[in-house]
Formats: structure tokens, C-alpha cells, sequence
């Protein structure tokens, strides 16, 4: 049999992208013959003026009912078997115990990487990365396929002692959306580019380049998404267009380009976020392909040669660079854009890229 694991938490929201990623590789599992396993996950919530040590009793508790649940619901699992984990996992348990468990039953194990937390710095200092570290290598290296985001994730892994054999490349998380939206007629070269994302103003991590002090770039810019503090948007000209479900956000979205920048700065993607785009793949881009909107990307992100290899976009080093590299381009040049990600916008709306990894994974057990 072929399962996956299916967690269930409160905080599923239609609204956020980054769990539309996880609901739609679901969806391509249950076409391609997987059956869900429910484990509906323990959520742990801090408690304002709560004692350290009473914090600790109690994440040690939601981390202990985690792993029974887990080992309750995996219980239907047999030798041979194929089991497909999202990593990380939503929320805390014994994820180490459990994988071992999983491979003492003898179990085939493949993960598909949303995020690597070791490669991210952590604000909270080195004990911790170095702990996010350990859990990253040693949890990934019970499973027997990896499917990785992009080529440089692969080479981080292979650099932690990870078997080449192990590791498949998606290049590209699929956003499944249905037909209704299309038309790329809703892209002119010259209106105003698209920021999407979940945006938070109670924290300046992610996203909090929008809110920065420094001088305002000449392009303008359309703000869709969550979280939105709009007094605060001085460094740009920019309108805040509202916030729409994820499933429908390709069918909202009108502008020229769609921007993939993170961090806390206009000048470069800098900050915890924005370095991360060096070996992420984030669901807005994918969001953008499926709308059919060409992209404008930081030059340094991972996926910034995948825009200059199949002319899908542009790149830049900072938000400056936009208008002139923008004028630069003829009508023309931005049709073919368009043109060049029509096939693109077709295969992450059809879950190609998942069923092929899930293919070539199993092919490898």
C-alpha cells in the first residue's frame, strides 16, 4: 500500500499559500493511488505570563500526545509499505522515534523538503540552528528518497553527507487551480508590478522589506495578500488591492510583473527571509506561473536561472533596477515572456511536476 500523511491542524486557512502547497500536493497523492493517513496533530499555544517551566511541562505534554497520536494512526502501516511525509511537520512530536519505528516495520519512507530550518539562521541564536541542524540531517536521512526543491538545496545536502541516489529535484512546486482564470491579457508591460504574500506587521521577519525606511524605487506596485499594515508602506508607490483565497489568487492578481523578494530591505534580499531565497522555491512563484504573469526575481534566488534559461522573467539585484529594466524591454519582449510561460502556467496547475517526482521516487525504492 501507499500512504501519506495527512496532518490536521486548526490553523488551515484558505488564505495562505504556503499550506495550499501542502493541500495540493495532497491532492496529486490522491490521484496517483496514495491513501491519506488523518493525525490530526496536538496544536501547542503560548500562554501570555506563563512561567518557562510551565511552558516546558507543557510543550513536553503536546509533544508526547503527538507522537501517540502518530503511532496510532501509522499503525496500519505494513512491511513494503510506502509512506510520503511533508517535511517538517506542522507541529511538535518525537519525529526521529517515529521515522525509526517506520523503518524497524520496514516501511519505504519519501519525504518532499518545504523547508530546511538548518539553512535558515535563526534569530534566537547558534544552540538553536545548530539544534535545527541535527534535527534536519538526522530525521532526513531515514527516508529513502528526498525530493528536494532545486539544485542547491540537493548540493547543501549532499555537502551534510547525503547520497546523490537519495535525492530527486522537483524544480517546481505545482499550484493547482482550475481553468477559469486564465488569460493573460490581464498583463500589461506597463502597469504596476504584484506583490503577493502573507505579510505580518507584528514581526519584522518576513516580507518586512515593504515597511523599510529607504527611498522609494520609481516602479509602482499592486500589494495583495494578508497582514497588510498599509500606513506603514512609505519606501514604495504602492496599492494595497485586498487579500483573496489561495485557490483563486491566479484569477485577482492584474499588473506586469510578479515580484519574488524577501527580507527587510529594498537594496538586496537580506535578513533571515531573504537569504533563504538562495535555496528556496516559494509558492508565489509558482502562483505567478500558473496565473501566467511574467517574474521579476531577486538574481542571487535559487530559481534565477530557471527565469534567465526559460526567458520567463527578469532578474535584479534591487527594487531600483525595476523601472529601467522594465522600459528596456518592447512590447514584444514581453509577449514572449508571456508566451514562454504558457506551458509552465499549464504543468503547476496539473500537478506534473509532483507526479513526476513521485514517479522517478518510487521507481527508486
Amino acid at each position: 500500500m501507499k500512504y501519506y500523511v495527512y496532518e490536521k491542524t486548526p490553523d488551515i486557512d484558505e488564505f495562505n499559500t504556503l499550506l495550499k502547497c501542502r493541500q495540493d500536493i495532497r491532492k496529486v497523492l490522491d490521484g496517483v493511488g496514495y491513501r491519506p493517513v488523518h493525525i490530526p496533530s496536538e496544536d501547542f499555544t503560548e500562554i501570555e505570563g506563563e512561567s518557562e517551566l510551565k511552558e516546558k511541562a507543557r510543550k513536553g505534554i503536546s509533544t508526547a500526545k503527538n507522537f501517540k497520536i502518530w503511532m496510532e494512526k501509522l499503525s496500519v502501516v505494513k512491511s513494503g509499505d510506502i509512506v510520503l511525509i511533508q517535511y517538517p511537520p506542522l507541529n511538535y512530536t518525537l519525529f526521529m522515534n517515529v521515522l525509526l519505528w517506520l523503518k524497524m516495520k520496514g516501511a519505504y519512507l519519501i519525504a518532499i523538503i518545504h523547508d530546511l530550518d538548518s539553512y535558515r539562521d535563526s534569530e534566537e541564536g547558534k544552540l538553536i540552528k545548530n539544534w535545527y541542524y541535527y534535527e534536519d540531517t538526522h530525521s532526513l536521512s531515514f527516508f529513502n528518497q528526498l525530493i528536494v526543491q532545486n539544485t542547491r538545496m540537493k548540493k547543501l545536502l549532499l555537502a551534510s553527507g547525503f547520497d546523490d541516489k537519495k535525492m530527486i529535484n522537483i524544480r517546481l512546486f505545482d499550484y493547482l487551480t482550475d481553468g477559469n482564470d486564465k488569460g493573460s491579457s490581464r498583463f500589461k508591460k506597463d502597469a504596476p508590478v504584484v506583490i503577493t504574500g502573507n505579510f505580518n506587521h507584528d514581526e519584522e521577519k518576513k516580507l518586512s522589506f515593504i515597511y523599510s525606511d529607504e527611498a522609494k524605487p520609481a516602479a509602482k506596485f499592486r500589494i495583495y495578500g494578508t497582514g497588510v499594515d498599509e500606513d506603514r508602506i512609505t519606501c514604495m508607490d504602492a496599492e494595497y488591492m485586498g487579500n483573496f483565497a489561495a485557490e483563486h489568487m491566479p484569477g485577482k492578481i492584474e499588473g506586469s510583473f510578479g515580484l519574488v523578494w524577501d527580507g527587510n530591505s529594498i537594496q538586496s534580499c537580506s535578513g533571515n527571509w531573504g537569504d533563504y531565497l538562495r535555496i528556496d522555491n516559494p509558492v508565489k512563484f509558482s502562483l505567478y506561473l500558473a496565473a501566467g504573469i511574467p517574474v521579476i526575481i531577486w538574481g542571487e534566488a535559487a530559481l534565477a536561472g530557471f527565469v534567465k534559461r526559460y526567458n520567463v522573467g527578469i532578474t535584479i539585484n534591487d527594487l531600483y533596477e525595476i523601472d529601467e529594466k522594465v522600459k528596456a524591454l518592447s512590447n514584444k519582449d514581453y509577449e514572449e515572456m508571456k508566451k514562454n510561460i504558457a506551458p509552465f502556467s499549464e504543468a503547476v496547475r496539473n500537478g506534473a511536476f509532483m507526479k513526476k517526482a513521485i514517479e522517478r521516487a518510487e521507481l527508486r525504492l
